[in-house]
């Protein structure tokens, strides 16, 4: 912020660095038309002008300038019509190489704006050279305009380098290539095995199966006129070897059946390399380029056996072993991208509240974003507290001072608005009345339990007092029942039917 202050005080700086990205798109523009140029009329005479039909650049020259028309009054995609046009133009009455001329040195003037323009807007000139040599943001740079003096001024293949520039421009590639640079030491290990399995393979072949290395191959003119001389070549005797069936003619030469055919093993560097190239280009592996062998020669089950060892292990698992971790790379990168793409649309930066938390609320989770906890508001701040004199801070502008000082974000409202506390404050109104609402609701129901229960002990007691009161009555009425003795001396009882 300090240094895009000191900008806006150079006004022609200013000028250029507030369009760093309209540049941008321009180098790439010009790196593409230039590279089509070359594409369709390399190679040409630079001196001559029309080398293509006249009437078909006409008749292209004038579509192109009618989509540039509508794509204009559209305000979308009427420049690149209207430039393709210009070229077409150009190339109509100055010539090809002119027009390439013309072409790498608008690319190589707007690149070094373009440069410019970076250093102004990141400052990157006042932090020393130091820091400009270690900035690789800013040496990509220099070595576009590099590549740019090259083609212009030594050759205008040159210009095919530019087209990387697209990895820098997308994310999407920057990705790609991170996912292979990510798991680097995994791949160039799991690679390492691969040669380890090829030279233990080749040393096989080597051993045992030299002869069905003879590959086809399509000499040149001068190289088959010289292969009809004849040449000695020397044999080593001493090689081991599973195969009995080596064939020689007079002179240790060896011979195939075919002009067009080779022998690709007769040293264990050439092995290498034939497995190494074919195996590992080939589907099938090595088997699909050797020789087909019959099934009566006797090293026919070894040679299945080699086929089968090659294509399982080599072709099937440690390839496969290097494609996935690249594969799994790419996404877990992409799925990386699409959390911190989700967090952000779904997290208020500055407290940490999720969108879900200001449903049914008064305030909107994008209201909070823009008016509450504004991120540009609050980089505002710091910068007034960094700018403004010590001696004239406020309590909290005091405070927040000293928490920058130390790195300290414990001031910033961490899962918490005041929107939210309002809210909050009057639901929990509103649930304190529902509760008391619900405890008086309550004390009455208590209140007629308690009652009912009362009545009903008395009713019990009522109960219990009546039996009692009964029980009574009949003990009494059994003792009147009862007569006394007779004078004659007996006892007459009288009982009831």
């Amino acid at each position: 912020m300090e240094w895009q202050k000191k900008l806006r005080s150079m006004p022609v700086l200013y000028w250029f660095s507030r369009r760093m990205t309209l540049w941008g798109t321009i180098s790439f523009n010009l790196a593409v038309f230039i590279n089509l140029i070359i594409a369709f009329f390399y190679p040409y005479n630079s001196g001559q002008a029309g080398a293509i039909d006249d009437s078909l650049l006409l008749m292209l020259f004038w579509i192109l300038t009618g989509l540039s028309v509508l794509g204009l009054f559209s305000q979308r995609y009427g420049l690149q019509p209207l430039t393709i046009a210009l070229i077409l133009r150009s190339i109509y009455h100055l010539g090809i190489g002119n027009t390439l001329i013309l072409l790498g040195s608008l690319n190589l003037i707007n690149k070094v704006v373009f440069v410019v323009s970076f250093v102004g807007n990141n400052g990157t000139f006042i932090m020393g050279y130091r820091a400009m040599v270690m900035d690789v943001e800013f040496l990509y740079h220099l070595a576009y305009v590099l590549t740019s003096t090259l083609g212009l001024f030594v050759h205008e293949l040159f210009y095919s380098i530019l087209l990387f520039d697209l990895i820098y421009r997308e994310e999407t590639l920057f990705n790609v290539i991170k996912s292979v640079t990510r798991n680097g030491r995994s791949i160039l290990l799991t690679a390492l095995l691969a040669l380890i399995l090829v030279y233990l393979f080749s040393i096989v072949g080597f051993l045992c199966l030299k002869e069905d290395f003879i590959m086809e191959v399509d000499l040149l003119p001068q190289i088959a006129a010289g292969a009809d001389r004849p040449e000695q070549l020397s044999v080593s005797t001493s090689t081991p070897s599973c195969n009995p069936t080596v064939r020689l003619t007079s002179g240790n030469r060896r011979v195939s059946d075919d002009a067009n055919t080779e022998r690709a093993c007769d040293t264990l560097l050439m092995c290498i390399v034939t497995v190494l190239n074919h195996g590992l280009r080939n589907g099938g592996g090595v088997g699909d380029v050797l020789r087909k062998p019959s099934k009566n020669e006797p090293l026919f089950p070894a040679r299945v056996v080699y086929d089968l060892l090659f294509y399982f292990i080599v072709i099937i698992i440690v390839l496969n072993l290097i494609f996935g971790v690249i594969i799994d790379t790419f996404a877990d990168l992409r799925s990386e991208k699409q959390k911190k793409e989700e967090i952000l649309k779904t997290t208020c930066f500055i407290c940490g509240l999720e969108r879900d938390k200001f449903d049914n609320k008064t305030v909107s989770f994008e209201e909070h974003i823009k008016l509450e906890h504004n991120i540009w508001n609050y980089l505002y701040f710091i910068v007034l507290v960094r700018e403004k004199n010590k001696t004239d801070y406020t309590g909290p502008e005091s405070y927040v001072a000293h928490m920058i000082k130390d790195n300290n974000l414990d001031w910033f409202p961490r899962m918490q608005a005041m929107s939210l506390v309002v809210t909050d404050g009057d639901g929990e109104q509103n649930e304190m009345r529902m509760l008391q609402d619900k405890l008086a609701s309550t004390m009455k129901v208590v209140t007629t339990l308690t009652t009912q229960l009362t009545e009903l002990k008395e009713q019990m007691t009522e109960q219990r007092k009546r039996r009692q009161r009964m029980g009574f009555v009949d003990v009494q009425a059994g003792a009147s029942g009862a007569l006394p003795p007779s004078a004659a001396g007996g006892n007459h009882q009288i009982y009831k039917p």
